[in-house]
């Protein structure tokens, strides 16, 4: 008897609460905070609240553009399908590359670096000495293939537990440190005197520098839209989630980084002084801030939540990775075999494997590049390669938001044009930073160039698609 394949997702697996979380979990609050706090400070010193307030008015104006365009077109490839009904199929095919493959699948790679990276300095802000980071490695790889395999209820219900964790910590740590200096707050930290810049290109610098690190929190905010069609009412609840993860996520960080702040100090020489910890090979000071409110027990926890916030970062990101995979497969632009669905979970599990296979490559080859630059010691020969596998995740992932902003902005109103615009000139400024490193370039072109190729290989099949739809939703 023939067996029959399932090519379906689960239909109606989770409502507005899943997809909430599920964004949330892209975002991944401690995890940012712990690894991303001292970059932003280093540039943007004391005004790093600022420079994270304005970050989320830009980011805004792109999660607008995600908003108009899922509201339209829901889509397990969203990435694929918003700028294919917008622009073109070789541009929708050209943009589900980029963010697929350049972006998501790297950065899969890169958050199980940063969990290794992470956990270890957790481990040694506990014990006091560190251990090796490889042992941990292997840790988020092998297990959020569980619940991503058991569809995306499972996964839901792990993002939901671990992320409620690490923002009720991050709120107690804010609560406290207001109250215990109450009389110590200031709104140096929302001026520009806060970058203790002397001229207006020493300001302009501070601050683009922060927005170049602090959009970096957001990464992920997106995730949501790769589960639409598992989403009851996913013209609803997928769009207007999105918004209201990053509204939130925003606050909450405009929030720790001021508490953060406030407990640093309002110099320059004792933010320096956190900067450099941080930079070191030493416990993050930010685990030291949170043991000094928390105790042992708070630190502990802390700790723990930060390696649970990567994985749940891992596992989001892994979903949407292996569902634009599965969906540009089921449009016949990929292998037919990545477009099968579990027949008892239906999950994309052949592409998750697919997904987790080329990851460890990714992997592979950072740790690869880390080694050539000259780090042999397994704590900095991970750090970097985590910064590595991080430059080039966040290469692509501004190029990717640029080309559906110009999408949305072709079917918007003049005042979500301006709005758009916006938020993709603070997406230009990060982009153009991003490449000023020479090898970083050669990798974008070296890219673009190998899609272009797919693409003449298979115009066929690409040409043929004038508007993609997810056909039962």
């Amino acid at each position: 008897m023939e067996r029959t394949i399932s090519r379906e997702l689960r239909r109606d697996a989770t409502g507005f609460l899943g997809s909430l979380y599920n964004s949330l979990a892209g975002q991944a609050p401690a995890y940012s905070i712990a690894g991303g706090a001292a970059l932003i400070m280093g540039s943007a010193y004391a005004a790093a609240p600022l420079a994270m307030l304005i970050t989320l008015l830009g980011v805004l104006a792109i999660v607008y553009s995600i908003f108009v365009l899922a509201r339209r077109y829901p889509h397990a490839a969203s990435f694929y399908a918003y700028v294919t009904n917008t622009l073109n199929s070789k541009v929708g095919f050209f943009n589900g590359i980029v963010y697929t493959i350049f972006y998501s699948i790297v950065g899969v790679g890169s958050i199980a670096i940063a969990f290794a990276y992470l956990g270890t300095e957790g481990i040694y802000a506990i014990i006091g000495h560190p251990i090796n980071p490889l042992l941990l490695l292997p840790i988020p790889i092998v297990l959020a293939l569980i619940p991503a395999v058991l569809g995306i209820r499972p996964s839901i219900r792990t993002e939901m537990t671990l992320t409620s964790i690490e923002i009720a910590i991050l709120l107690i740590f804010v609560i406290l440190t207001f109250i215990v200096n109450a009389d110590k707050l200031s709104l140096l930290p929302f001026s520009l005197q806060g970058t203790f810049a002397t001229t207006p290109s020493g300001v302009l610098t501070a601050i683009s520098g922060g927005l170049i690190f602090a959009i970096t929190y957001f990464m992920g905010f997106e995730v949501s839209t790769q589960i639409s069609e598992e989403v009851r009412n996913p013209r609803s609840s997928v769009p207007t989630s999105t918004l209201v993860a990053t509204l939130l996520m925003g606050v909450l960080y405009i929030l720790v980084t001021y508490a953060i702040i406030v407990n640093v100090g309002y110099s320059q020489s004792a933010i320096g002084n956190f900067v450099n910890e941080a930079e070191g090979m030493g416990p993050n000071p930010v685990y030291t801030l949170i043991s000094h409110y928390l105790g042992e027990a708070g630190l502990i926890l802390f700790a723990i939540s930060v390696m649970l916030s990567v994985f749940g970062c891992y596992l989001a990101t892994l979903n949407a990775t292996a569902r634009m995979l599965y969906g540009m497969a089921r449009d016949g632009l990929l292998p037919s075999w990545l477009a099968e669905t579990h027949p008892k979970y239906k999950s994309p599990h052949k592409a998750l494997y697919l997904s987790t296979m080329i990851a460890i490559i990714t992997i592979v080859l950072a740790y690869m590049a880390s080694y050539m630059s000259g780090y042999y010691r397994p704590i900095e020969l991970t750090y970097n390669a985590m910064e590595y596998a991080y430059a080039i995740d966040s290469l692509y992932y501004v190029l990717s938001l640029l080309i559906i902003a110009a999408g949305a902005i072709k079917i918007t109103a003049w005042s979500g044009k301006t709005a758009i615009a916006i938020g993709a000139a603070l997406l230009a400024i990060t982009f153009y930073y991003s490449i000023t490193t020479t090898m970083y370039l050669y990798i974008l072109l070296a890219s673009i160039a190998l899609i272009v190729i797919t693409e003449a290989l298979i115009l066929p099949r690409i040409s043929r698609i004038k508007i993609t739809i997810c056909p039962y939703c």
